[in-house]
This record gives C-alpha cells, sequence and structure tokens, in this order.
C-alpha cells in the first residue's frame, strides 16, 4: 500500500498539495516498458518503410 505525504498546514485548505508521489506499481512499470518498446520499433520501422515506398514510386 502506497502512503502519499500533505500538507495540512492552514486548517482551511479544501486542497491537499502531494509533496511526494506514491511509487509505481509492477503493472504500471510494465506498462510504461511496452510503450517505450514499441515507440522504439516504430521509430525504427518507419524510416525504412518510408525508404521503401519512396523506391517503389521512384522505380
Amino acid at each position: 500500500m502506497a502512503v502519499r505525504i500533505f500538507e495540512v498546514t492552514e486548517t482551511e485548505s479544501t486542497r491537499l498539495t502531494v509533496l511526494e508521489l506514491a511509487p509505481l506499481r509492477r503493472q504500471d512499470l510494465r506498462r510504461s516498458k511496452q510503450r517505450y518498446a514499441a515507440l522504439g520499433v516504430l521509430c525504427l520501422t518507419l524510416p525504412f518503410a518510408a525508404a521503401l515506398f519512396v523506391l517503389g514510386v521512384a522505380h
């Protein structure tokens, strides 16, 4: 369970300010790794696909 620290110096404060964020869960880390992996694959394959398209049109 994540514990967050809040600033509660004012008694009439309607909004609480988060001072420390909760650590990411394993599921969140896995999702972000998968997103960056997919983005990396896309960034590597896109120039090759564009080059093949240009060569196909020019030929």
